[in-house]
């Protein structure tokens, strides 16, 4: 099916958004070497987990429901919700750096945000201070599932560095049961997990002694 000219701006608009949401959560991270001083070690968007946050949003709802509820794209509806965080943010002044219109060209308000307001514009948002009258469904008057959904991109984003998705590489937005680990994750290196052993028999419980009648006189 060909993309057409609208669906290939709300696409570009949502890749933004959630590149400039990971970038924020989970930025480079400094490492001191012997030999090269401070390196960086890359973060989120670097290995590109918002392919991961924008596939679970979109896939966390059936099409049923989604139908039901007037929902076009979870991830489309959460993007305008991190908008709403930013316009609250910039119009109570509460940003502390100005906006940047060329690090991520295509997005919002939210992508405009340096990765520190991005994160104020996120608290915002968990305080329930936006008016949730004007966002989409299944956000639209919907405090409970707007405070839930800041916890669970906070999540998201954590999951996707630190599992296997990362390293899923070219199978990454396939089905689960297509999907191939094509080489070791870069967020198991860093935490130090040794990957799967499959030579581990299966815990069968822990073993219990009960004390006879007898044995109790």
């Amino acid at each position: 099916m060909e993309i057409t000219g609208s669906e290939r701006k709300v696409n570009c608009y949502i890749k933004s958004t959630f590149q400039a949401l990971v970038q924020a959560i989970f930025p480079p991270s400094p490492c001191l070497t012997d030999t090269f001083g401070v390196v960086f070690h890359p973060g989120a968007l670097e290995f590109k987990v918002y392919r991961y946050v924008i596939w679970i949003l979109n896939h966390s709802i059936s099409y049923p429901v989604k139908l039901k509820i007037n929902v076009q794209s979870m991830a489309l509806s959460t993007a305008e919700l991190l908008d709403h965080g930013a316009a609250r943010l910039i119009v109570t002044c509460q940003n502390v750096s100005p906006l940047n219109f060329r690090r991520f060209p295509h997005g919002g308000l939210f992508s405009k945000l340096s990765p520190l307001d991005r994160l104020r514009a996120l608290t915002l948002i968990d305080k329930l201070e936006i008016n949730i009258d004007y966002v989409k469904p299944p956000y639209k008057n919907n405090p409970d599932l707007v405070r839930q959904m800041t916890a669970v991109l906070n999540q998201l984003t954590m999951f996707g560095f630190f599992s296997e998705w990362v390293g899923y590489g070219t199978t990454s937005q396939c089905p689960p049961n297509q999907r191939r680990v094509e080489y070791f994750p870069p967020g198991w290196i860093q935490a130090k997990y040794p990957g799967p052993s499959y030579t581990y028999r299966d815990f069968r419980g822990f073993l219990a002694y009960i004390t006879h009648e007898k044995e109790k006189k």
